[in-house]
This record gives structure tokens, C-alpha cells and sequence, in this order.
């Protein structure tokens, strides 16, 4: 409590199955991403950290009240921003992540904070423009976003993991276990999913986005398609995407068949001779018309376009 008046958290959280929970960000609040709270029986796991040591603390406090300790173990999907800058919240808990997202937090991601710190702020005032192609659902996402961004005391430096593995990693508790694998690279050089198997949760960082287009910019369309192949064969009941509402299986499926769209499109315009330009014009399948944040469909065949062999 604050002068009386209750803390107004940057997301939702939603029960799961026993012993986990899902963190789900409001729009225009500074979290940005969902995250995970797994009760494993004396220990105590959050799956990604969220977009500021702010909303990171939120979590942190979210996470000991829901299961009596404070967080022993935190993993990071993949090195983008807003799943890994709420770390710092969580010291001196261990940081797990794989090798290459390690290393690309402590590159890239860094790179990418100094220049979030240059661009938002122009970034932030165009989103006043009367022209603006967003919808207003959207530019609230992105206020947020940018707000947040701009509101991280300094100085600040992304704080990258001191846990790292290659493929998989399991963590044991009294009651129930949490696999952390990684598949390799799909919505990014290097991504990690979490599986509960006595629940049959997974969260799966931006791997899967509910509602949302995903982006394919760091990615590899085909790839990462693929590894939802795999992914389905867990038969997982509940999922967490990395932004959105909590889904099902039947999510995982829609997000194959889009990024499975994608090569066939840049296929065809390869076979066909279509320009790039042409191809980003396309608009998307009816199935994903009404999704949020349309302007990544172009983006995404450009890079499914550019990926082929």
C-alpha cells in the first residue's frame, strides 16, 4: 500500500493448475511481456523478467506471496528487451538462459538499450500524430512501452544471465520439476521454452503470441515452425504466450500454420519472380485479420523472403 491506495500492477495474474501462474501485461503499463510463476515445493521459479526492474520488482513481490519465498531461480526466454531488463529486480537469484542468449544480452541487448534510450523519445511524441497508421489499443501498448523505457532510473545496464546451458536444463523441487529446453533459434537467435509436465503448462516467451502478429525479424520463419512441430508432440494443455491471453494447444497450431503462410507466400513470389515490394503488400490471411500489431505481417515475409535457400 502506497497513501492508502493499492499498487496498480502492470498485469493480471491468473492461476494456472497447481503450483503455477501466469503473469499477464496490461496494455500501457510498463511490463510489456507475460511471465511465469512456478511453486515447485521449496522452490521457487519466474520464467522471464519483464520490461523494467520496476515491473521486475512487481513480479519479484508477486511471486513471494504467491508462494511464500522470494524467486530462487529466473529464466530468460530470449535476449530481447522486454522479457529480460525486470533481471536486475531479482538479484542475487542465478539468471538462467541459454549460452547465445547470454551472449547476445551482453551485446545486442546492451546495444539495443542505448538505442531505445535515443529513439523512444521521438518515437514516443510521433505517437501523438493524428496520421498514425496504429490503432489506439496499439499506440497504449506502445506508450507504455516507451514510457517504461524512459522511466528506468539510470544508470542502468541490461543484467545479463550467470545460469547457462545448451539444450536443456531441469529444475527439481519437492513436488513437481520444470524443464527448460531449448529448440535453437525460431522467434530469435536462441529461444527457451518452460514445460510443467504435471500440469501440462508451458510458457513459451515470444515463440507463441496470442491475438497478436509475432515478429519474425530476428527469427527464422521455417525454423521456428518447425519447432512448434516438436513442441506439440509435449501435448501441452495450457499456454502461456509471450504476449496475449493464456491459450491452448489450438494456439500453437495457428501460430505454425501463420509462420508456415509466410514461407509458401515468399515461395511463391521467389518462383513467380514478384518483387520484394510486391510481397509486402500482400495483406494477411483472413484467419489472422483482427490480430494486433498488423504492421510486422510485411516485415515478417520480408524475412521469411530472405530466408530462402
Amino acid at each position: 500500500m502506497t497513501s492508502g491506495r493499492p499498487i496498480r500492477l502492470p498485469f493480471s495474474v491468473k492461476r494456472l493448475a497447481p503450483g503455477a501462474w501466469a503473469a499477464i501485461a496490461r496494455d500501457g503499463g510498463d511490463a510489456l511481456c507475460n511471465a511465469g510463476i512456478f511453486d515447485l515445493g521449496h522452490m521457487t521459479v519466474v520464467f522471464d523478467t519483464m520490461l523494467t526492474p520496476m515491473a521486475g520488482a512487481k513480479l519479484a513481490t508477486a511471486a513471494r506471496r504467491l508462494t511464500g519465498r522470494s524467486p530462487d531461480v529466473v529464466v530468460n526466454s530470449h535476449w530481447h528487451g522486454d522479457h529480460i531488463r525486470g533481471n536486475a529486480a531479482f538479484q542475487p537469484a542465478p539468471i538462467a538462459s541459454t549460452q547465445r542468449t547470454r551472449e547476445l544480452i551482453l551485446t545486442r541487448g546492451r546495444d539495443q538499450w542505448r538505442s531505445d534510450l535515443r529513439e523512444m523519445p521521438k518515437e514516443l511524441q510521433a505517437l501523438d500524430d493524428p496520421g498514425s497508421e496504429l490503432s489506439a489499443a496499439d499506440r497504449t501498448v506502445f506508450r507504455g512501452w516507451f514510457e517504461g523505457t524512459l522511466a528506468v532510473p539510470r544508470p542502468f545496464l541490461p543484467l545479463a544471465p550467470n545460469l547457462t546451458f545448451d539444450s536443456a536444463l531441469t529444475i527439481f523441487g519437492d513436488r513437481r520439476e520444470l524443464r527448460l529446453l531449448s529448440f535453437g533459434g525460431g522467434h530469435s537467435p536462441s529461444d527457451v521454452f518452460a514445460f510443467e509436465p504435471e500440469g501440462r503448462v508451458a510458457c513459451f516467451g515470444d515463440l507463441l503470441s496470442i491475438g497478436y502478429h509475432p515478429s519474425a525479424g530476428d527469427g527464422a520463419p521455417q525454423a521456428w515452425a518447425a519447432m512448434l512441430g516438436r513442441i506439440r508432440r509435449l501435448r501441452i494443455e495450457t499456454a502461456v504466450p509471450g504476449h496475449g491471453a493464456v491459450g491452448g494447444e489450438s494456439d500453437i497450431v495457428r501460430i505454425e500454420r501463420y509462420l508456415g503462410g509466410l514461407v509458401r507466400r515468399a515461395r511463391s513470389a521467389r518462383r513467380s519472380g514478384r518483387s520484394l515490394a510486391e510481397l509486402r503488400r500482400l495483406p494477411p490471411p483472413e484467419e489472422f485479420h483482427g490480430w494486433r500489431f498488423p504492421a510486422f505481417y510485411p516485415d515478417n515475409l520480408e524475412r521469411a523472403y530472405q530466408q530462402l535457400n
